[in-house]
């Protein structure tokens, strides 16, 4: 990675856990049918020594002083709630985290790759086997754009399941990090066109759509091969965490529930892990038969693991 794109990541890092952190809930919700078996997460990110940084939640939770603390903190998150494979992708740089086979190595970007034969070369070693998260939403893309076409394709001819944030972001990051960002990007039918041109392509929507949260389920009902995940829906904000619960109980009654993933995109807060985990527990509406699938049957389906 050149020194311009880990400024840019660096960035756009230390913006998001700063917006994010100002709005992560402390409240709690009594669980019904908890789950407590494995889990499979599908989003995690990691982060190098240049990149990573600490800070401070609202609930007085400080983020690990280092890059090696957080490690620690997230392998005990792993152990302690039965975490059996995670994808991770790395921003800012190569990731250093180590966790005996649990590990999905996962490819985050924000704007197109450049070189299809190192990304290749990638695949084949096994270093990438999820092409996400892309965050073309912040380099002012979708994952539709042309530049991307290459990569979708070598992905689909390999069955690399591809992961592309939906949704929105925090607050002014348009003027923080990320000039290009706008809102429309984030908008789960910018997808349309990729599902059309490969529609053998494995898909996962990150963060269920968020605030397009209905486009996200239109487009699950429309295209079979659609997956969500949850992400930071489940924990980071008010507001978020309300699209999760419509998305939820609208996923069950449209019988979608089979392709829904956990993902708790932490960032640099391990303990989000917990509080996502909680969230979803919380849900009354949703059987001990729907947890398990979220949490951990859909993913091996998924994944075919």
């Amino acid at each position: 990675m050149n020194c311009k794109k880990l400024i840019s990541s660096t960035l756009l890092w230390a913006f998001l856990v700063n917006a994010y952190g100002q709005g992560i809930s402390n409240s709690s919700q009594k669980s019904v049918a908890a789950y407590t078996g494995p889990i499979i997460d599908m989003h995690m990110h990691d982060y190098s020594e240049n990149s990573y940084g600490s800070r401070i939640a609202p609930d007085g939770t400080q983020a690990p002083v280092s890059l090696q603390v957080f490690h620690q903190a997230l392998l005990e998150q792993i152990k302690k709630f039965k975490i059996e494979k995670a994808v991770v992708s790395t921003i800012g740089g190569e990731g250093m985290f180590k966790a005996d086979d649990v590990i999905i190595p996962g490819y985050y970007t924000s704007e197109p790759p450049t070189d299809t034969i190192e990304f290749k070369k990638k695949i084949e070693s096994g270093a990438i086997q999820v092409f996400g998260e892309i965050g073309a939403v912040y380099g002012g893309f979708t994952l539709s754009d042309p530049a991307f076409d290459h990569f979708l394709k070598i992905c689909e001819r390999y069955e690399i399941p591809v992961g592309v944030h939906t949704g929105g972001s925090g607050m002014d990051i348009t003027y923080q990090c990320c000039p290009n960002f706008r809102l429309k990007y984030g908008d789960p039918y910018t997808v349309e066109d990729v599902l059309a041109k490969y529609p053998k392509l494995k898909i996962y929507l990150m963060h269920a759509g968020e605030a397009y949260y209905e486009h996200a389920l239109r487009l699950m009902t429309q295209y079979s091969q659609v997956y969500v995940d949850l992400g930071v829906i489940l924990w980071v904000a008010e507001q978020p965490m309300d699209y999760a619960e419509a998305f939820l109980r609208k996923a069950k009654r449209y019988k979608l529930i089979d392709r829904v993933l956990y993902g708790s995109d932490q960032m640099v807060w391990p303990h989000a892990i917990e509080k996502s985990i909680n969230t979803l527990n919380s849900y009354d509406f949703l059987t001990y038969e729907d947890k398990e699938k979220i949490f951990y049957l859909n993913a091996k389906t998924f994944l075919k693991l």
